[in-house]
């Protein structure tokens, strides 16, 4: 056995190190750029932000020195305007210090049309940013904006602030920034063996205090099986998101520990509504019949995580048990078909105005619990007259942006699945709204009613929560009534980890929110 201070360790321990693992290659580090939840979780250890989320999903200062509130101040009256009073001793991985100049350019950079940004939802509310000295940053909004907490510069899959003296004059979509970049956090990217390793060292400078371990080391390792006997040859620390199947035998090995925790992160099967196979909200409905979510949950997450019908967790202030839902009942599913015109053809398929009920899913590879997913979809559709072909695409290709032929952003698909994670204050803005329809933002569906908008719209002119509650409902039962998207679970992720880390404390937005404190030695 090794001793680290008064704690001895296990003797395949590294001492100040861990090393965890994931199933993919990041696309680039830059968070500014990529959707994968992978990316942010490496944001979160090395990158700057105003806010982190605490373990109950609350803001917590991080290079703010308060959360802005109307109460004190910091919030104009009417809302539009919002002061952000910066720490005064963050300085950059190379040295520089860090100021207001930095979010002022940061800003500046996600508004310019030729940034590819996933989204800007939110930040088109920006009028103008300005900083009246280096330690202060307010921002003009056009109207009141109740999801800026959010949105502006917090890690629930948000862009990270960016050094201007390194990226000024850089077109940043190209950078070589982007694959090795210069941040704010406790720790800082050394280097990036693509397809193999991400290795970060701890940053003593930075502002919080120096970080207990001295380097955490990311694997890439897109067997989940692979991941599992890592573990259990204690090659690996950590392994995050731990697939529901392989829970019961990670809970019988020595030496590992298995935490759950709430998320903010579901799952689902989305439709393109603008197929014209599946226009139609009566064939979304009668094919939401055919999906069985319950055997699911059973068979392949092994009852990890909660069924549901809404994108919104049930710890939410905003949950509403109340929206539609369409059991699996294959008589219904035939019979909606029926209704919306679709008849069934001597090949066994579904037939209408020339065209076939063919439908083509996707997903991305290296994901086992959708394949098996799309088994039983297949199996169960073809009993209704719907064929479904699977095709399967590398996570850059899948979540590649609109420019670059994104399988999701360009809408080359009739059924996708994945996972979104909202934000600990609700906000259906940027998957559904009509004005974030890829390329504009991250509604791949194609979705557009305006009712659903008009509610979504007055959740976020107010800062009233009754209110916003009252609006967000109404959103979620019409979502749900459109049924553009099927909901797969609410997930409780687990993280399995040799029990000689400690200070693990996943909140429901961040695995890695107080990374400063995760140490290797106390068991």
């Amino acid at each position: 056995m090794q001793s680290s201070g008064h704690h001895t360790l296990h003797p395949w321990t590294v001492p100040g190190t861990l090393r965890f693992a994931d199933g993919e290659d990041p696309d680039n580090l830059n968070p500014l750029l990529s959707q994968m939840t992978l990316v942010h979780d490496l944001a979160a250890l090395t990158m700057g932000y105003l806010f982190v989320f605490g373990p109950h999903g609350e803001p917590v200062p991080s290079l703010c020195t308060e959360v802005p509130t109307q109460q004190n101040g910091d919030i104009s009256p009417d809302g539009k305007t919002i002061v952000y009073k910066l720490r005064r001793n963050a300085v950059w991985h190379d040295g520089a210090p860090f100021t207001s100049a930095d979010v002022v350019f940061t800003v500046r950079t996600i508004l310019n049309p030729k940034t590819n940004v996933s989204s800007r939802a939110g930040w088109n509310y920006v009028r103008k940013v300005d900083a009246p000295d280096a330690h202060t940053v307010v921002f003009h909004l056009t109207r009141p904006y109740a999801a800026f907490m959010n949105t502006y510069f917090t890690p629930a899959e948000n862009p990270a602030i960016l050094p201007k003296h390194l990226l000024q004059g850089v077109d940043v979509n190209h950078a070589a920034y982007n694959a090795l970049p210069v941040g704010l956090g406790p720790f800082r990217f050394v280097r990036w063996s693509r397809g193999s390793e991400v290795v970060m060292d701890a940053f003593d400078r930075w502002w919080g205090g120096k970080p207990k371990l001295r380097r955490i080391v990311f694997k890439v390792i897109p067997n989940t099986n692979t991941v599992l006997q890592e573990l259990r040859t204690h090659e690996i620390d950590a392994s995050v998101r731990v697939p529901g199947d392989q829970l019961g035998q990670l809970a019988a090995m020595p030496a590992i520990a298995v935490i759950g925790y709430p998320t903010t992160t579901y799952g689902h099967f989305d439709y393109n509504v603008q197929s014209p196979l599946l226009a139609d909200v009566r064939v979304r409905r009668a094919l939401t019949h055919a999906i069985p979510l319950d055997v699911m949950w059973a068979k392949i997450d092994h009852r990890s995580g909660r069924r549901d019908w809404t994108p919104i967790p049930r710890f939410s202030w905003a949950y509403d048990p109340s929206v539609p839902r369409y059991p699996y009942d294959l008589r219904a599913a035939a019979g909606g078909l029926d209704a919306a015109g679709w008849r069934l053809g001597r090949d066994g398929l579904r037939h209408k105005n020339g065209l076939t009920m063919r439908l083509r899913m996707a997903g991305n590879v290296g994901n086992p619990e959708l394949d098996a997913r799309v088994v039983l979809v297949q199996s169960s559709f073809k009993q209704i007259g719907v064929a479904v072909e699977y095709f399967r695409y590398p996570t850059p290709t899948l979540f590649g942006s609109y420019a670059a032929g994104g399988i999701v952003a360009t809408r080359k698909y009739d059924m996708a699945s994945y996972a979104w994670q909202l934000s600990p204050d609700p906000n259906l803005e940027n998957q559904y709204t009509c004005a974030n329809i890829s390329p504009k933002g991250l509604n791949y569906l194609g979705y557009c009613n305006p009712r659903f908008d008009a509610y979504v719209n007055d959740s976020l002119i107010t800062y009233d929560r009754a209110r916003r509650k009252r609006d967000l409902i109404a959103a979620q039962r019409i979502l749900g009534a459109d049924e553009p998207t099927v909901i797969l679970t609410q997930r409780v992720d687990h993280i399995a980890y040799n029990d000689d880390l400690a200070g693990l404390k996943p909140s429901p937005a961040m695995v890695f929110w107080n990374a400063r404190d995760l140490a290797m030695g106390k068991r």
